[in-house]
């Protein structure tokens, strides 16, 4: 079980690399939001006796994200893959949710280190598209033909696809037409169908549906408008592990269109996880983020200021550093920092992060430093007590029932 001490995360995360050619894996298991940390990296084991790695809590009840792509676009690099995580938080057979699919996102599954909950593409039943940029959708239809299957290549079989969808996916105005596009484009054909739902803005105009246009194993989807306020809210829902959880969608501002989505469990004051995309200012958001507070906010941190001393290529200045990040739409950790303040957030993982900033490859590399100082910044501005977490590629954050969290 999960001992009484917490051991203070920025101490255990210098010591956590994830190496390009060995890929480890640690998962965040949070208790009273002291950060206690189970890992599954060797440099953390020859710390920790073994009986840390087994979380005290029913891992039935577990609300659990696994960063699958942590790189900006300006990846993919030897270290990260491009954007794509998914929440493990249902009951119904083991069913993943996955906010954004970058390229290579496929293949991260057949990367996932031993010792780490084994994730399936296949169990992904719901996707969520942030934005239409390249780094968070070019993934999608490599999923969709390993989700799918092929059908039978016997000319003379009688070919008989579900008319259920699948797997359903959700996103911005032209999501439906990249998917269909694509998947024609390809000639690609499928066993299972697909279904895309797009939320728009009541100025957006609607893609049809019509039985014509429509690829030959797509379901129609809804057109779900906002509402007058600018959010989607309660627009699907499914059964978790301790309460049905809902997802409500909301305009941030990037240099083109972009959602964050927000995960919630239906029994007021329970876990609720909020994941950002692209954005140098969410405060738009931030109705849906309230009252209660996030348990977990993800928000992009693409760059930031590091210090000479960490190294002679950090030659910016701060003033730099924040100029570039804002001329192309992206936060640095302070702003990060910044918005988890703002909604009382009760944990930070910092996510899409710049290609100039690798993860860090074993125990002394200088880029351990340099992620550290990324922490810190945001740690900073976000004054809670608590320590920011610089996400990296299979690094699983596990959440506990609320009443778990709040009374053991």
């Amino acid at each position: 079980m999960i001992r009484d001490f917490a051991p203070e995360p920025s101490s255990i995360l210098r010591n956590v690399p994830r190496p390009s050619h060995v890929i480890y894996s640690m998962t965040l298991v949070f208790r009273s939001l002291s950060w206690p940390v189970a890992p599954h990296n060797p440099f953390v084991r020859r710390r920790f006796s073994l009986n840390f790695l087994q979380p005290a809590h029913n891992n039935d009840q577990l609300m659990n994200v696994t960063f699958l792509g942590t790189s900006s676009g300006g990846g993919p690099s030897e270290s990260r893959n491009c954007s794509s995580l998914v929440l493990d938080c249902l009951l119904r057979d083991g069913k993943l949710w996955m906010v954004d699919c970058a390229e290579g996102t496929t293949r991260q599954f057949a990367f996932q280190p031993q010792g780490s909950p084994w994730l399936k593409a296949a169990s992904v039943s719901k996707m969520f598209v942030t934005h239409m940029h390249a780094d968070h959708t070019m993934g999608i239809v490599p999923l969709l033909r390993n989700i799918l299957f092929a059908p039978s290549i016997d000319p003379t079989a009688v070919v008989s696809i579900s008319p259920q969808p699948r797997i359903e996916i959700y996103g911005p105005a032209g999501i439906r037409t990249f998917v269909r596009s694509i998947m024609k484009m390809t000639l690609t054909r499928t066993a299972h169908r697909y279904v895309v739902h797009e939320l728009l803005t009541q100025q957006d105009a609607l893609t049809s549906c019509d039985s014509e246009v429509m690829h030959s194993s797509e379901v129609a989807g809804r057109d779900i408008v906002c509402t007058g306020d600018g959010f989607w809210k309660g627009f699907t829902e499914d059964a978790g592990h301790s309460h049905d959880v809902v997802v409500d969608a909301g305009p941030i501002s990037h240099r083109d269109p972009c959602l964050g989505y927000v995960f919630r469990e239906t029994n007021g004051s329970a876990r609720k996880i909020v994941v950002l995309g692209d954005t140098y200012d969410a405060s738009s958001i931030v109705p849906l983020c309230i009252h209660p507070s996030p348990s977990l906010v993800v928000h992009e941190a693409t760059d930031a200021h590091i210090p000479r001393e960490l190294g002679p290529q950090h030659r910016r200045t701060p003033e730099t550093v924040l100029r570039a990040a804002l001329a192309r739409g992206h936060s640095i950790p302070t702003m990060a920092g910044e918005f988890a303040k703002k909604v009382s957030a009760e944990r930070l993982v910092l996510n899409h992060i710049g290609s100039r900033f690798p993860a860090p490859r074993y125990e002394r590399d200088q880029r351990r430093r340099v992620m550290h100082e990324i922490e810190r910044q945001a740690t900073e501005a976000w004054g809670s007590g608590h320590q920011a977490i610089a996400a990296w590629d299979f690094m699983r954050v596990a959440i506990p029932a609320v009443q778990e969290s709040k009374h053991t």
